[in-house]
């Protein structure tokens, strides 16, 4: 009689700690589906900015490119510009890092030696992809000061 009882007991904490964890994979699975890929439709937008100012140029549903996606990541110590995405009832979702679109780089055979490879540009088109799903509803364009932290320049709606 105590064999079956203990027969059932790990039985229920097997069968509850397997619920909890495929629960964690379903979340995981949720958090990778961010990112756009090349198979399916997203939201390509692309906004007009200068180092101060950032518009929205064009909202398209597309594939996106590999050239396009390989400069989308999460946001890292080397951008100087991030955009926040916001979801349904301005819910943060995350933030994707840019980069500086505002510095050109360049390089040119002869020259390796130099300090300087690119000089600042006065404006850009900044190109992000987002995956239908998620559905963003705003975006907040952010630089970072000189003490490393990020500062809101614009809220740009979605609509």
């Amino acid at each position: 009689m105590v064999i079956k009882k203990n027969i059932v007991f790990f039985t229920a904490i097997f069968s509850l700690s397997w619920s909890v964890q495929s629960n964690e994979i379903i979340d995981k699975q949720k958090l990778n589906k961010i990112h756009a890929n090349l198979f399916n439709d997203a939201y390509i937008i692309s906004f007009d900015g200068s180092p101060s100012n950032f518009s929205l140029k064009k909202i398209a549903v597309d594939k996106p490119n590999e050239r396009l996606l390989k400069k989308i990541k999460f946001l890292s110590d080397d951008d100087t510009y991030a955009i926040k995405v916001f979801g349904k009832d301005n819910k943060y979702l995350y933030a994707i890092g840019i980069g500086n679109p505002f510095y050109a780089t360049y390089q040119h055979i002869g020259y390796e030696d130099r300090k300087h490879m690119g000089g600042p540009v006065s404006s850009a088109i900044v190109e992000i992809a987002i995956p239908l799903h998620i559905e963003p509803s705003s975006f907040i364009v952010s630089k970072r000061d000189i003490t490393g932290k990020f500062k809101d320049i614009q809220e740009i709606s979605f609509e």
